[in-house]
């Protein structure tokens, strides 16, 4: 693997991910160390965001390739798009 030029920068919320997972949607949370998701694919995705109690979903329909909802997100519940966490 490459030399990693900004290892020595701290991870911040606000900075750019460093690791990201295909997401399966479903009841199971993403997990702490996940700050948001992409849509690499155009369709619909539905979330919880970190704050929101379980049935709070928020669902956006026909997004585009590369949508990223506006919420650091605690759940994907559904997709039609594939999805991936950005993560620290």
């Amino acid at each position: 693997m490459a030399d990693n030029r900004y290892s020595s920068y701290a991870r911040t919320p606000d900075g750019f991910g460093g690791k990201g997972l295909l997401v399966t949607p479903g009841a199971t949370d993403l997990g702490i160390n996940v700050k948001g998701v992409i849509c690499t694919t155009a369709g619909d995705i539905t979330i919880v965001p970190w704050d929101n109690l379980d049935g709070e979903t928020i669902t956006f329909t026909a997004v585009p390739a590369f949508f990223i909802p506006p919420y650091r997100v605690r759940r994907v519940t559904a997709a039609t798009a594939t999805v991936y966490t950005i993560e620290n």
